[in-house]
């Protein structure tokens, strides 16, 4: 009897979680059709991504390069001691000595300190933004001095203070009749070229900033060297201008990889300078741009139409196979 009872409850359990042939059909024919296009789609997404990234990183690219030409500008026109001096060395001494005087009185926040050298590195004169200048640097002692003297070109190298923003220390030959006659030189502030860097920046997804010969960080958009003067740039950074100094290009850009990381880059050397502007960006942190929403539309509409067709395909096996009878087949 007890036997008998089980059985009956575990036939009316079966018959109770029966599923219709109706919704069987559907979602067999569903089925079929969303695993290849699920598939498909996504490559399409994945596609859509590498695309994003690419655009990215060519858009670094141009925003490094660019800013690379407009700080050489403003090196050549603000941070050129031979183009304020050198057309005043036919005139002699005293004309360089009043150039370099005016220029300290006219903008002492680029010139904190300049100074006319001999050829020996004797100082011939000084002249400085403050009446208090602090300790004096031995320009003809300088590891600056011999590198100008040596190359007879422009030299310099970019202290970094506690309180200050960080200053090139500069010299530059002083040309007359095709050889050096004297040496200008000279600490020059970089706060200005700082405040460039960073309204460069402003609109950055990620960080922005120009780097030295030495890696060190002149200037950011987050403004992270001023409160940690002398602060390395990313290593991901640094790696790029390996890349890029190794293989004497201006300018280089990708995807940079540093321990289990990886981010989108771009470096690009400023012109007449061993300095590099970089722009590093999270591509987890990217804006959703118009065409990703477009690719999740067409995923979504093509899953919502198969789900549909489905419906549809079987109403019409119904009519046409099954003489349209298709309350009784789907009970």
């Amino acid at each position: 009897m007890g036997g008998f009872a089980g059985g009956a409850r575990k036939k009316a359990r079966e018959e109770k979680v029966k599923i219709p042939v109706k919704h069987k059909f559907i979602a067999v024919v569903a089925l079929m059709f969303l695993l290849p296009f699920l598939l498909l789609s996504r490559h399409f997404v994945y596609g859509e991504r590498e695309i994003q990234q690419r655009d990215t990183v060519a858009y670094l690219e141009l925003r490094t390069v660019t800013a690379a030409s407009i700080i050489s500008d403003v090196l050549n026109l603000n941070y050129s001691l031979n183009r304020i001096a050198g057309p005043e060395v036919q005139s002699g001494a005293q004309a360089v000595k009043k150039e370099l005087a005016a220029r300290v009185k006219q903008n002492p926040f680029v010139y904190s300190e300049l100074a006319l050298l001999s050829v020996s590195g004797s100082e011939l004169a000084r002249f400085s933004a403050y009446k208090e200048p602090g300790p004096r640097l031995d320009y003809a002692k300088s590891d600056v001095f011999a590198a100008a003297k040596k190359t007879s070109s422009p030299a310099g190298a970019v202290e970094y203070g506690e309180y200050t923003p960080p200053a090139l220390v500069l010299t530059e030959p002083l040309y007359r009749n095709g050889t050096p006659a004297y040496y200008a030189a000279g600490r020059l502030s970089l706060g200005y070229l700082g405040e460039v860097v960073r309204t460069m920046g402003r609109n950055s997804r990620g960080s922005f900033g120009l780097v030295d010969m030495g890696g060190q960080v002149i200037a950011d958009s987050q403004s992270m060297s001023i409160v940690r003067p002398g602060l390395k740039a990313p290593p991901e950074v640094l790696k790029m201008v390996a890349v890029a100094a190794g293989r004497e290009s201006s300018s280089f850009s990708g995807e940079a990889s540093f321990r289990g990381r990886t981010l989108l880059a771009a470096v690009a050397n400023v012109p007449g300078s061993m300095w590099w502007v970089y722009e590093i960006v999270d591509p987890a942190r990217l804006p959703a741009r118009t065409g990703s929403f477009w690719v999740w539309r067409v995923v979504l509409s093509g899953v919502g139409l198969i789900i549909a067709f489905s419906v549809i395909t079987w109403m019409l096996a119904m009519r046409w196979l099954a003489g349209g009878d298709t309350g009784s087949a789907g009970s």
